[in-house]
């Protein structure tokens, strides 16, 4: 398994990510990304899920939403209340606050480019070719480091041929989409050829929930604030220039998303019985009596619902980046070597207006308007000699953002709205390096492969909070502080045959501390939260059996958590959140992905994960005594599902002259799980598990002439219509709802040239 000499593809690589099939029925070697360089997924010694663009489409991925349903321990749902932002868990790691100043815990990568921020992160990427997702801590290969896990999305490069497609789409509740992918002839340019690309996508939709006006005429009532909520309205836009020369790439691209939408419906699921708010003085100020005749089934989305804050979410992004590699050829005891740096700016306009009682009563809404933009340069170092390989990086990162929050709360009351307002100046700095190496030991000669890692990380925080109108006013407070940390990482993998791999891997990952931007007095803004830490041990197993019919990948893995960072909604204040370390966890876990193809047109992938968090340590203050308490036996671990499986069954139905006609239905479970960490949170709202069935069934290959094809699909998704609910907002005084998409389907029309 000795390594193969590679120039200028080590540092510029292109890679499949799928499970096709060869000619004599076995399933196809996958490549992948992961380690900076190109590898086959059975060498890897990383637990990766992997879509290629086939797959996306017979999936029907349209974003990184959607991925969570077909990798095992993986859990992405839209933020509760908005449907751009995107709430990632890997193996029971997660961030659930989506404001600005939290660290994400599992790292999105656009085309190598770290993406700041979860707010704004569900968005439609046009040209996306594959994407994977990667379970455990990641820093030493990755510009930031992060400890659940990383999901990358690759776009297509240039082809330098003339060549594109069209595609239209019609489906139910009035959904349209038209895309197009073009590739202009390759150019001769200043020794080298420049090829380009551009690609263009148009959504719309109608809601799945009409806003209706108050069936009940309450004369507190205020209008409906919109037709229906979570309707779609987005253009996408992506141009890329690449220019190559024997020992030279150069690659600009620019993307843009512009999503303009209703927010999704909040469903009021829950109010308790007797429900008041205390004002003091003896004063309660009625909620139950005047709330409950609006709410609704916690397990059945409504078909329509009346709202009258409900007007508005606006996303808007814009990236630039510049790839630069270069072959440097053989560099005496560095080996054979490449450069290559990866620079990014990137901007976030993000607003939203919302309405969190899920009434036609103003009882509580709020909006934010979010400026946010990031600048980032990556430099890599990547090499090989006979016996290693190696990845050596500097990264830079910073990040500047702005939130104006405006809560209103008890306006029904006549409480006056207040305005909140914080934000950070944020630079993180890191070196880091990887190391393969093959010892030469006669035993395990080009069997064992050992892997050291480490990575330094300085991160530098500058938060600021105001809050010049609310019922406690803070005054306009900046605070500032410095993290350190280096994390280290080791692997041993060993090839048992050529098609048999296993490994043993130990890792840290790092999270930094910082400001609660949603604090509700200036000391507990001041007072920081410290860093999160995890160490991770994982066993893994690759493998292929039955001349290559079967690939059975698997790992095991126990996570030790410390100084765990949580956000703690406030039950029934206006929106805010504690935050502090809690303590300790332990998260044990399994995964299994499977590949089989017991006939030539034929293919089975199924995939398992299983999860059992334990807290070991989570200390807070007892408000009985006011010390310091161990409550590891009265806390939840959110978005921890103990079991999630997956099943897909592609058929290829026939080949003919006129065409290839292909099937695709696959099946996905999540099993129960809950939002929050108190447990008072969760009582009514819970997330039931739920299962979901999609089917594809596609007429490809319809050839028109000189080169041209066409294909027709028709799709359906959650073809059960089945009611299920994603996420909540629990107030204490209430809880409002929201639900995964009901049964869709379409028909696609492709046209290739």
């Amino acid at each position: 398994m000795m390594y193969q000499r590679h120039a200028l593809p080590l540092a510029i690589v292109l890679a499949s990510c799928g499970s096709l099939t060869h000619a004599d029925g076995a399933i196809e070697e996958v490549i992948v990304t992961a380690q900076k360089r190109e590898q086959s997924l059975q060498d890897t010694p990383i637990a990766i899920s992997a879509f290629d663009s086939s797959s996306l489409e017979q999936r029907g991925i349209q974003d990184v939403s959607d991925v969570g349903q077909f990798a095992p321990n993986v859990q992405i749902a839209k933020t509760p209340g908005n449907s751009t932002g995107a709430t990632i868990g890997i193996r029971g790691s997660v961030t659930f606050n989506p404001a600005i100043t939290w660290e994400p815990t599992v790292g999105m990568y656009m085309d190598g480019v770290f993406l700041g921020k979860n707010l704004g992160g569900i968005f439609d990427i046009a040209d996306l070719e594959r994407i994977e997702v990667l379970r455990g801590p990641q820093g030493t290969l990755y510009g930031k480091n992060t400890i659940g896990g990383a999901v990358n999305l690759i776009t297509r490069k240039p082809s330098g041929e003339f060549s594109g497609n069209v595609k239209a789409t019609m489906g139910n509740e009035d959904y349209y989409s038209l895309s197009t992918s073009i590739d202009t002839p390759s150019v001769e340019l200043l020794g080298g050829s420049l090829n380009t690309n551009l690609a263009l996508l148009q959504e719309t939709r109608d809601g799945f929930t009409r806003n209706v006006a108050d069936p009940l005429n309450n004369p507190m009532a205020g209008p409906s604030s919109s037709d229906d909520f979570g309707n779609i309205d987005n253009q996408v836009g992506r141009f890329s220039a690449l220019w190559s020369s024997d020992r030279a790439e150069v690659q600009y691209t620019y993307d843009y998303s512009n999503n303009d939408t209703n927010p999704p419906a909040a469903q009021l699921t829950d109010v308790p019985a007797g429900a008041a708010l205390d004002i003091g003085g003896g004063i309660l100020l009625p909620v139950d009596g005047v709330l409950s005749p609006y709410v609704t089934s916690d397990s059945k989305r409504s078909a329509a619902i009346s709202s009258d804050q409900s007007r508005y979410e606006k996303a808007k992004t814009q990236g630039h980046a510049l790839h630069l590699s270069w072959d440097m050829g053989e560099l005496g005891f560095l080996g054979d070597t490449a450069f290559k740096s990866i620079t990014a700016y990137r901007t976030m306009d993000w607003g939203d207006w919302i309405d969190i009682d899920g009434s036609p009563l103003d009882f509580f809404h709020s909006s934010r308007d979010v400026s946010y933009d990031q600048v980032s340069q990556e430099f890599q170092l990547l090499g090989q000699t006979e016996r290693t390989h190696y990845v050596l990086g500097l990264y830079y990162f910073q990040e500047q953002g702005d939130i104006e929050n405006l809560i209103s709360f008890m306006s029904i009351y006549g409480f006056p709205a207040s305005h909140n307002e914080y934000g950070m100046d944020n630079t993180s700095l890191a070196a880091f390096g990887q190391i393969d190496w093959l010892p030469s030991w006669a035993a395990l000669e080009d069997r064992l492969t050992l892997t050291f890692g480490l990575r330094w990380t300085k991160e530098e925080k500058d938060q600021y909070i105001s809050h010049p109108d609310s019922a406690v006013v803070i005054p306009y407070t900046e605070a500032d502080d410095t993290w350190t940390n280096v994390s280290p990482s080791l692997v041993a993998s060993w090839a048992l045959t050529d098609a048999i791999n296993v490994y043993g891997k130990v890792s840290q990952g790092w999270k930094s501390g910082g400001f609660n931007g949603e604090a509700t007095s200036q000391d507990t803004f001041l007072a920081s939260y410290d860093p999160e830490t995890v160490t991770a041990y994982e066993l893994g197993l690759k493998s292929r059996w039955l001349d290559n019919r079967l690939q059975v990948n698997a790992a095991v893995f126990q996570n030790h958590l410390e100084d765990m960072q949580f956000s703690v909604f406030l039950s029934g204040s206006a929106g805010a959140s504690t935050v502090d370390n809690a303590g300790q966890a332990e998260v044990t876990g399994a995964e299994i992905e499977i590949i089989a193809q017991p006939l030539d047109n034929l293919q089975l992938n199924l995939s398992y994960g299983y999860l059992d968090p334990e807290y070991k340590e989570f200390l807070e203050i007892d408000p009985a005594s006011g010390q310091m308490a161990d409550f590891k036996n009265q806390r939840d671990f959110p978005y921890a599902g103990r079991n999630t499986a997956s099943l897909g069954i592609d058929y290829t139905v026939g080949s003919y002259d006129w065409g290839t006609i292909l099937a695709h239905v696959d099946w996905s479970y999540q099993d129960d799980f809950v939002p929050y960490v108190d447990p008072a949170l969760n009582t009514a709202g819970q997330i039931k598990s739920y299962d979901l069935i999609n089917a594809r069934l596609s007429l490809t290959d319809i050839d028109v002439g000189n080169g041209q094809a066409i294909q027709v699909a028709l799709w359906g998704k959650n073809l059960t219509d089945q009611d299920y609910r994603q996420n909540t907002i629990p107030f204490g005084l209430w809880t409002t709802s929201y639900f995964g998409d009901p049964r869709t389907y379409g028909l696609d029309v492709r046209y290739d040239f």
